[in-house]
């Protein structure tokens, strides 16, 4: 049996990048792992909150996600950091520069054994979300609450994640985040950043036949034909509701 973890007072940032969403979690009283590839934004974050650094309320750790221990190359955008990737074409979509770095490769396993299993488990990493998602089907305790970025493979995520367990779903559009609050911290979300998760995320939770059926009316048809305006984009955000798979 999946155990899905919802005692736990730490939140994963994979894909960390300028730190907004590690911001955020901090504010709400979660201990933060932020793992981001970049060194230079590691860096970055390091001067930005060192002081909870310092304290032990966030650990940042500069590797990247994949399903082994390795290095790899790692592919920074020059124009848009937030596409850099694993993935050369990712990274060098519409023809943008980018430069190359080698970086450690950690697996979700591994970072679950070292910090624990998070209550939420944020997955933003540019062309491998996927990979991150199938690891989870490896372990017997997993974040109760879980999101990852679109990147067009919506399907295939939502039924990743109802196969490890997660029965409940929602959309979030992320070009609204930058309108939305959190008043239990006044906190403003920026634009560019995931925004609220779990309870604090609109809309009701649905099943994943009435999600897959509000994606594919909302985001993209059965067949792959995008139906948004390429100025809307979505996390997937999922739950587990079994009381007796929570622990």
């Amino acid at each position: 049996m999946r155990y899905f973890v919802g005692n736990s007072n730490t939140v994963f940032d994979l894909g960390m990048n300028n730190g907004d969403d590690t911001e955020y979690y901090i504010k709400k009283g979660y201990r933060v792992v932020a793992v981001e590839a970049n060194s230079i934004l590691c860096g970055r974050a390091e001067q930005r909150f060192a002081r909870e650094v310092a304290q032990g309320s966030l650990v940042i750790v500069n590797a990247a996600i994949w399903d082994a221990y390795t290095k790899k190359t790692f592919f920074v955008n020059l124009e848009n950091d937030h596409w850099s990737s694993l993935e050369k074409g990712w990274a060098g979509r519409d023809d943008s520069r980018f430069t190359e770095m080698e970086v450690e490769c950690v697996t979700l396993g591994h970072l679950f054994a070292l910090y624990g299993v998070p209550r939420y488990l944020k997955i933003d990493v540019e062309g491998v979300d996927d990979l991150v998602l199938k690891q989870l089907m490896d372990l017997r305790y997993v974040p109760l609450y879980v999101s990852v970025e679109d990147c067009r493979f919506g399907y295939e995520y939502m039924s990743t994640l109802r196969a490890v367990g997660y029965d409940g779903f929602k959309l979030l559009d992320q070009s609204t985040v930058g309108s939305l609050t959190d008043g239990s911290v006044s906190h403003s979300f920026k634009s560019g950043s995931s925004g609220p998760f779990g309870e604090g995320v609109p809309g009701e939770w649905l099943s994943h036949d009435r999600i897959v059926q509000q994606y594919s009316t909302t985001v993209r048809d059965l067949q792959g034909t995008r139906l948004a305006l390429r100025t809307h984009w979505w996390d997937i955000h999922a739950r587990c509701h079994d009381p007796k798979a929570i622990v």
